[in-house]
């Protein structure tokens, strides 16, 4: 397979040289410093239970240094990057008439966006559930034997065969979905789990979870969103490595007293991000203007809107997020504040039930 990687992040790196050392033609397009540093020294991958890889994909900084074909691209950009990789492929002289786009985006939106500017029988939505981590530009370690990825065609009459198959031959445990819908809000749950509220205090996921109101705020976002889901009719479906079908049957409002959810989410969460800092968190300490916010809690939030079903709480996380990566609030008037945190979702709460 010929592939191209556009976004050569941290995703995007794992993925290509995955691919990369099991024989596939590999092109990473990404920014020139890491490009650069790869082409001299190629891309390592640490794995837990086996000896480390080295390869050395095809670097570009640039689609417009591309004109041959491609069977597949990999997107691996953030969330709020899509709209911008969509006018670099449509610029760029790629002949795509035969290649398919698969979205590695966390969040909603972007294969909706992709299916816009290229048509739905090219898109297939893919979800990654592999941990891993950055040790330093060029080499990324495998946190854990745990997860894979997940693949879902927008039509239900294409074929992601041959893509599954790819994955799976590169020792990457891929699962073919129906609905991509139901994979990709299933996966939602695990995005937005311990990574706004982290973001808004500058605490870890640890300390979140440690505290009961908080931890509380936390299972009130992932309630509103299983039943944003279900008003859907969507299943939430089994994640590789995660039972998220699982964890959308605790989260089911009113099912079990708080204090029991608690004491069955807290050893997993604590033992998933822990002292980890979530997405939004780093991107808001690196001084990044944009977030994945409005794809994450905000597609929450827009969807319980259209099918009339109330998200105080992730209403309050968006608001808020927003406002601290516009800066039109101070990140350090909610820094270690969470009473400043559950007074706006309190008084959320009220405003709602009044109107």
């Amino acid at each position: 397979m010929n592939i191209l990687i556009l976004g050569a992040g941290s995703i995007g790196c794992f993925l290509g040289g995955t691919l990369a050392a099991h024989g596939q033609s590999v092109t990473l397009v990404g920014r020139w410093p890491l490009m650069q540093k790869i082409a001299a020294d190629g891309l390592t991958l640490i794995h837990p239970n086996r000896a480390a890889e080295t390869t050395k994909p095809k670097t570009v900084i640039d689609l417009a240094q591309l004109s041959s074909p491609f069977d597949f691209i990999l997107l691996t950009v953030k969330n709020p990057a899509v709209a911008s990789a969509i006018e670099q492929l449509t610029a760029s002289a790629l002949n795509l008439e035969k290649t398919q786009i698969v979205s590695f985006q966390n969040g909603l939106g972007s294969e909706e966006l992709l299916a816009t500017a290229f048509g739905s029988t090219k898109i297939i939505a893919g979800t990654i559930t592999i941990p891993i981590r950055v040790l330093e530009p060029g080499t990324i370690e495998i946190s854990k034997p745990k997860g894979g990825l997940g693949l879902a065609p927008l039509q239900p009459n294409s074929s992601v065969k041959p893509l599954a198959e790819m994955f799976n031959h590169a020792g990457l445990p891929t699962v073919v979905y129906d609905d991509y819908r139901a994979m990709k809000w299933s996966k939602l749950l695990l995005n937005i789990t311990n990574n706004a509220i982290s973001a808004i205090l500058n605490q870890s996921p640890a300390q979140i979870i440690a505290r009961n109101d908080l931890f509380d705020l936390e299972i009130e976002a992932l309630q509103e969103s299983v039943v944003v889901i279900k008003a859907q009719h969507l299943k939430i479906v089994k994640l590789p490595g995660y039972p998220t079908n699982l964890l959308g049957h605790l989260l089911e409002p009113r099912w079990l007293p708080r204090f029991v959810s608690r004491a069955i989410l807290r050893p997993a969460m604590r033992s998933g991000r822990g002292n980890k800092m979530p997405s939004l968190q780093i991107d808001l300490a690196d001084g990044r203007a944009t977030s994945e916010i409005e794809a994450l809690n905000g597609a929450v939030v827009q969807a319980g809107q259209k099918f009339g079903v109330a998200t105080p709480v992730n209403q309050v996380l968006t608001e808020l997020v927003r406002g601290l990566f516009s800066g039109s609030l101070a990140w350090r008037d909610y820094q270690n504040k969470p009473e400043k945190l559950l007074e706006a979702v309190a008084m959320n709460r009220k405003a709602i039930a009044g109107s």
